[in-house]
């Protein structure tokens, strides 16, 4: 009868025991709402302004960043594709919300997981692009620590992709600017998919959550926002004005108007007191290409822009590029261009806003023909007729007809430049 009253007793008990433990160890290693907030100069990272940026926070779903940087990189690197599909697993359907409500099974493009976790914060999202990746959860996992290591990440430490409060998950706002600055510097080509107001994904309009910044700030351009109970409205921003360029870090705040609020004060003074003119400094890469294991993908072709009009633009790639062999083999002078390179002129706007605006379209578009060309060569800058266009500098005579094969099947404008010797 004791015995049978003991396990009674350590039944009712541990339960209780073990909440109060894991709430000590967790209580112990991140502290509920710690209020935090960092800026620097994006250009170089000079700290402008921070108080409590070393603390241990709570992230939420600026976790979602490092799921974003390792999907950039497996695209750069031929590890995934945008055309590529993930098969939706059981795991990531059950994560809660802020999700995008996937079925187990489902099939969805790799770009559509990509604007889900960018814009909406969806977290099933982030789960199955993160098993698209690594293959597994838990080898994405790994995978996101091995890459925080390298970025000097010192204070952080991941358990899920997505960002939902875990024991042990945990970043510090000095960490999170780290990443920020990552993000956007090593992958400027897909940075810009950040300051998308709105945009769709898997046949759903989707508003960002970091609406308000991107709505009321000018040179607003990104980037993620952050929410759960435990770590309060937390938001990765930044700006750029002319050629004055912020990001920051704004952890704990009450509501995600103040958290804006905040971070458009802070970027205020900041802009005041930044240089007109400073270099960037560049980042060492962090070498993180390998070969995938993931089963989770599957090859399918499916469009990049206007879904509609995609067999009319391949059929018209098909044509120009049967016309274009004809002409080659009768016109043998121009095989003296094949040696030297060209620029490319895509687009002409107005000015530079509705470049950058529209230079992820042109990027996605062609996302196979430039995957081996330098970042550091597309620019935006203004033409001949003083308006802006996209540059594409210093590349083969033969790619630079490609890329304007299929602008021009787009209704883009398109021109092949000579480089002045």
């Amino acid at each position: 009868m004791k015995r049978s009253l003991l396990h009674i007793y350590f039944q009712s008990v541990t339960p209780i025991i073990l909440i109060i433990l894991l709430a000590f160890i967790y209580g112990s290693e991140v502290s509920a709402k710690t209020y935090a907030y960092i800026v620097a100069d994006a250009r170089d990272g000079k700290i402008l302004n921070s108080h409590n940026s070393r603390q241990i926070i709570h992230p939420a779903s600026l976790t979602k960043m490092m799921t974003l940087y390792l999907a950039f990189d497996a695209i750069r690197y031929g590890r995934l594709k945008l055309d590529q599909k993930a098969i939706i697993s059981k795991n990531a359907t059950m994560e809660p919300p802020s999700k995008f409500w996937y079925k187990p099974g489902q099939r969805v493009s790799i770009r559509y997981l990509i604007r889900a976790s960018a814009i909406r914060s969806a977290n099933d999202a982030a789960t199955a692009l993160g098993e698209a990746i690594s293959g597994s959860e838990k080898k994405f996992i790994k995978d996101m620590n091995i890459a925080a290591k390298k970025m000097g990440m010192k204070s952080t430490k991941f358990k899920n992709a997505h960002g939902l409060t875990e024991i042990g998950h945990y970043s510090t706002a000095k960490d999170m600017l780290l990443l920020a600055r990552r993000l956007m510097l090593d992958y400027p080509e897909y940075f810009n998919i950040f300051s998308r107001l709105e945009t769709t994904a898997s046949g759903k309009k989707i508003r960002n959550t970091n609406y308000k910044f991107l709505k009321q700030y000018k040179g607003a351009s990104g980037i993620k926002t952050g929410y759960t109970n435990a770590a309060g409205h937390n938001l990765a921003a930044s700006a750029k004005r002319g050629d004055k360029q912020l990001i920051g870090i704004v952890i704990g705040t009450n509501s995600s108007s103040e958290r804006a609020k905040k971070i458009m004060g802070l970027f205020d003074k900041a802009f005041k007191i930044i240089p007109m003119k400073k270099n960037i400094s560049k980042l060492a890469p962090l070498n993180l290409a390998k070969k995938t294991t993931s089963t989770r993908v599957v090859s399918v072709a499916i469009p990049l822009l206007k879904p509609k009009s995609f067999d009319l633009m391949l059929e018209s790639v098909r044509k120009e590029e049967i016309n274009y062999t004809k002409k080659r083999s009768n016109e043998a002078a121009i095989d003296s261009m094949e040696i030297e390179n060209v620029n490319v002129q895509i687009g002409m706007y107005t000015n530079v806003v509705s470049a950058e605006k529209d230079m992820p379209n042109i990027l996605l578009l062609n996302i196979d023909l430039l995957a081996g060309v330098d970042n550091a060569s597309i620019k935006i800058r203004q033409n001949k007729e003083k308006k802006y266009s996209i540059f594409v500098n210093n590349i083969t005579n033969v790619l630079a007809e490609n890329l304007c094969v299929r602008a021009k099947s787009q209704d883009t404008s398109c021109n092949i430049l000579k480089i002045s010797r």
